[in-house]
């Protein structure tokens, strides 16, 4: 890690811009929030990389943003001080368990509010984990508890709550959440499907990220964008048209069959868990309890961000 000595003359020269802290800069999101800032002529980006793992934000760094080597611990504290020296927002795009978004977070946050950071986006980029029922969603859970600890602790520190809904990606509403399998051409669905669903892509959420990071207004704490709103049967016109093929619907059941279906799969215990996490978000989806309300797409209205149809067409699926 390079020293403050070392640093000084760099951080003397971003006073001149806005500095942006970023962690979780190695992940798909966090590489497109960070590339994203790069974009911007008046911000400087600060990332946060573990020692040894320099060469996953490679890309940042040849667009020379600057790296601070460390973690999200008490051991890394002169780190994490140095990062969030000078910077007006910290972003956070760090995924895992609690001890990375609960305690990592929390050292991250004091270091923030400590540097005097005016904004902090905590990783949140989900449904409205504030509305999901307790224990639906486990990973939700742990964000809800961070929210709790950052509403006590972060000072002066204004934190915003980024919420995209689902990602549409072929990894997550065509691979995790198997909303629709391209494959094998089906889409699947419980209940009615009448519920509107919240879908945005990564690259949209990095970007309203982004505008919200380097806003110099007050930012809503919970700050809710989707890139298409569609109902189950919206969804699969908007892919039928898209792709000019046909979908088979399969219909698994009631939403009381989901619950069913949920807590059989608990069963087998933590080992299953990846079996029904994704039952538990498509749940939470379908049911309306995770619906964001209100979208806040026209706070940046640069911004068009890309439809279902739009993506698939883009996708070739």
């Amino acid at each position: 890690m390079k020293s403050e000595e070392q640093l000084a003359p760099a951080i003397e020269g971003m006073m001149t811009r806005q500095t942006i802290a970023l962690v979780g800069g190695t992940g798909h999101l966090g590489t497109l929030i960070g590339n994203a800032l790069l974009d911007k002529q008046d911000v400087r980006l600060r990332v946060l990389v573990r020692p040894g793992s320099r060469e996953k934000v490679a890309g940042l760094e040849k667009r020379e943003a600057q790296v601070v080597e460390g973690a999200l611990g008490p051991e890394s504290r002169a780190a994490l001080d140095l990062l969030c020296q000078g910077a007006s927002t910290v972003i956070s795009a760090v995924q895992g368990g609690p001890e990375v978004i609960i305690d990592g977070q929390t050292h991250l946050l004091r270091a923030a509010r400590d540097a005097g950071v005016n904004r902090f986006i905590p990783s949140d980029y989900s449904l409205d984990l504030f509305k999901v029922k307790p224990g639906h969603i486990p990973t939700s859970e742990m964000r809800r508890q961070f929210a709790l600890v950052a509403d006590a602790e972060r000072g002066k520190v204004e934190v915003v709550h980024v919420l995209n809904g689902g990602f549409l990606d072929r990894g997550v509403l065509f691979g995790f959440i198997r909303v629709i399998d391209v494959e094998k051409q089906t889409a699947y669905v419980w209940g009615d499907g009448k519920q509107p669903m919240d879908w945005t892509t990564y690259l949209d959420t990095a970007r309203y990220t982004v505008e919200a990071a380097v806003d110099e207004r007050p930012v809503p704490r919970i700050f809710s964008v989707a890139g298409d709103v569609l109902d189950f049967e919206g969804l699969v016109r908007a892919y039928e048209s898209g792709s000019g093929k046909k979908l088979r619907v399969e219909r698994l059941g009631s939403l009381e069959d989901l619950d069913a279906r949920i807590e059989q799969l608990k069963q087998a215990g933590p080992a299953q868990f990846l079996s029904y996490l994704p039952l538990m978000y498509y749940r939470s989806v379908l049911n309306g309890e995770g619906k964001l309300a209100p979208l806040m797409n026209d706070r940046y209205p640069a911004i068009r961000p890309t439809t279902v149809r739009e993506y698939v067409v883009a996708e070739g699926l």
